[in-house]
């Protein structure tokens, strides 16, 4: 009588003992499965987890440095301030549907393991922010062009969130979940979530006479109006100043930008 082959047995992970910032840093990138394993296997995470939590912010801090360097001044403190408040509103505003969207998939996680799931994304989201940085500090100092440059952020953006969000999906998947759609639904609402937040603290690139704008836009018709040239109205609404040919407003515009730690 033939036996049966023998079922393949999954693939053992190692779970991540060490809890420094360096190991959670390199487990983060080179081996997320093992640092999930140790997440979840952990009698502690919480050490697992404020560590994640203080990679995401300085990920986050110097990513808003960078982008406040295009016009430095005030930028230099708002920007990054507006980064960090706008993704920790963001994941505060999405962590409930994050919770229904992952129970749909059949997971056995709990709200705590999904939590610290999400710690992990945004602590992956802001490495690879903070690697991208050079490159965008680059293009901070040598373009005058805020379309352009706000490409290039846009760009940094969803590629870091496409990444990151992939510790999610490999949490899910060592839990035993093959279902990864209801999640990748909330991923894209995540995301918009993340770019409608932008516009509301707008402005994150450029000058204007006011931290924050009260003014209600759309994100795609924000970036229309940039694009294409916002109406008189629309950036005296803004407290963008209107005279065309005021130094100062081009300034404010980030069409004419100095560095002012180079200014006599």
């Amino acid at each position: 009588m033939n036996e049966p082959p023998p079922i393949p047995k999954a693939e053992s992970v190692e779970p991540q003992t060490d809890t420094s910032f360096s190991s959670v840093f390199e487990g983060l990138l080179k081996s997320p499965k093992g640092l999930i394993a140790g997440i979840t296997d952990s009698k502690t995470p919480g050490n697992f987890t404020s560590k994640l939590l203080i990679l995401a912010l300085v990920g986050f801090v110097i990513f808003g440095v960078t982008m406040g360097s295009f016009s430095f001044h005030e930028q230099l403190w708002a920007a990054p301030l507006k980064t960090v408040l706008g993704l920790t509103f963001s994941t505060i505003i999405c962590l409930p549907s994050l919770y229904v969207f992952s129970a749909l998939t059949g997971t056995s996680l709990g709200i705590k393991q999904i939590i610290q799931g999400m710690a992990g994304t945004l602590a992956l989201i802001g490495a690879l922010l903070l690697g991208f940085t050079p490159v965008l500090w680059v293009f901070s100092q040598s373009t005058t062009s805020e379309v352009f440059f706000g490409f290039l952020v846009l760009a940094t953006w969803l590629i870091a969130l496409f990444f990151g969000t992939g510790f999610l999906l490999k949490m899910l998947e060592q839990s035993g979940t093959k279902n990864k759609a209801p999640l990748r639904v909330w991923i894209g609402i995540f995301l918009l979530v993340t770019i409608q937040m932008s516009t509301t603290l707008r402005p994150l690139i450029g000058r204007s006479d006011s931290i924050f704008t009260t003014e209600k836009r759309f994100f795609l018709e924000h970036w229309g109006m940039t694009m294409n040239g916002p109406s008189r109205s629309s950036r005296a609404s803004e407290g963008i100043p209107v005279q065309p040919d005021d130094k100062e407003a081009e300034e404010k515009r980030g069409a004419s930008k100095k560095n002012p730690f180079l200014e006599d």
